[in-house]
């Protein structure tokens, strides 16, 4: 994925199929439609997460949400740890995976004993660029409101937070089966 002109830099994910199977795919899937150019980082907590996930494209978001969310992961072959640089979708209890995806900016293991469906599930590590990822813009940190978000699209992000950092293109750039 590529980062917008300020902060420019390129951060390479791998994501692995065995860790999360539905998230992979769902993550593929949104790569390949699109959906992340433009997104911007709207949630930095340093030391901890990089959030993204919600496109100020408000049409292009309500057909995600119109899709339904993402069920839980019925079975993790080989599960991992939200370790320094995993990604995984944001959740907040069972079945509620939508669109929205952050990165660990630290190993943050406490997310990993919340139990089945309300723990985060990485499907992905960043193998390249977890420096540009630090360089995303850090002063907002939560206030952007996903809410706001989904109503208002870039209006709202443009106005409300103009120093926020953006994903310009995100790209597959090879599948590869893992053996691990």
């Amino acid at each position: 994925m590529q980062i917008d002109e300020k902060r420019r830099g390129d951060f390479t994910v791998t994501v692995r199929e065995k860790k999360a199977p539905l998230a992979a795919a769902r993550f593929r899937e949104m790569v390949h439609s699109g959906f992340f150019d433009g997104c911007s980082f709207f949630r930095v907590i340093p030391g901890f997460i990089v959030q993204f996930g919600l496109t100020g494209n408000v049409t292009r978001q309500k057909q995600w949400d119109t899709r339904g969310l993402l069920r839980d992961e019925s079975h993790v072959e080989q599960p991992d740890w939200n370790a320094r640089g995993t990604i995984a979708f944001v959740t907040t209890g069972p079945g509620t995976r939508g669109t929205q995806l952050f990165v660990n900016y630290d190993d943050n293991h406490p997310l990993d004993a919340k139990g089945a469906g309300h723990s985060p599930v990485p499907f992905g590590r960043v193998v390249s660029g977890m420096n540009t990822l630090s360089t995303v813009y850090a002063g907002y940190r939560e206030r952007p409101k996903a809410a706001s978000i989904k109503a208002r699209g870039d209006s709202y992000l443009t106005t409300e937070f103009p120093k926020l950092s953006y994903i310009i293109r995100a790209q597959q750039v090879a599948f590869v089966e893992e053996p691990f």
